[in-house]
């Protein structure tokens, strides 16, 4: 069952029972994951996350101090990082799931778990933050290359005006510019708008 693309997968385990926090343990251990920490409740693994930076959490929704549910969406704002997390339940209620889903948890698994279910839900978990953070890049890169449009559009318009060239032309200039400068277009319209504008 041992896996090594999970080898490098960091796991905080957080369960107020300690049999099932050592089961947990033992299924992700031959699953070839590392278990960076063992948490009895909310809080302890708010404190181990702080030291350990988990990439994956599996958590009990009902814990002392602390829900699971709270830690994970604690532990995701300390670390400023979105974190997949596979929550743990021994109640199946609605409220509960949605709740989950609030906070972002990528899977909601009634106990007990079977360890075929828990790996799954795991690989899941981590193929769908790999989907997000594709979006938030790709994301990032249309709003940059909007932005490089935009400050492209308006340059080009000051030097249609200021220069009384049309359109292509004043295209061809911005282009020209931006090699004989051995600058990024970006830059260029940034200095004419800054110089002409």
């Amino acid at each position: 069952m041992k896996n090594d693309k999970n080898s490098k997968t960091k796991v905080l385990i957080a369960d107020d029972e300690p049999l099932i926090r050592q089961d947990i343990k033992e299924i992700l251990t031959e699953a070839g994951y590392e278990v960076v920490g063992e948490a009895r409740d909310g809080y302890h693994a708010l404190e181990l996350a702080r030291t350990t930076y988990p990439e994956l959490l599996v958590f009990d929704i009902k814990m002392p101090n602390i829900n699971g549910l709270e830690a994970a969406e604690e532990i995701q704002i300390a670390l400023n990082k979105r974190i997949p997390a596979v929550i743990l339940t021994a109640y199946n209620q609605p409220e509960l799931i949605e709740k989950a889903g609030e906070i972002g948890a990528f899977a909601f698994l009634t106990k007990p778990v079977k360890p075929q279910d828990l790996i799954a839900s795991i690989e899941t978990a981590k193929h769908r933050i790999k989907e997000l953070e594709h979006l938030r890049d790709d994301i990032s890169d249309l709003k940059e290359k909007l932005e490089i449009r935009k400050l492209t559009e308006k340059a080009k318009g000051i030097i249609m005006k200021k220069l009384s060239l049309d359109e292509p032309e004043a295209m061809h200039y911005l282009q020209k510019k931006s090699m004989d400068d051995r600058l990024p277009i970006k830059k260029v319209a940034e200095a004419i708008l800054k110089e002409m504008g």
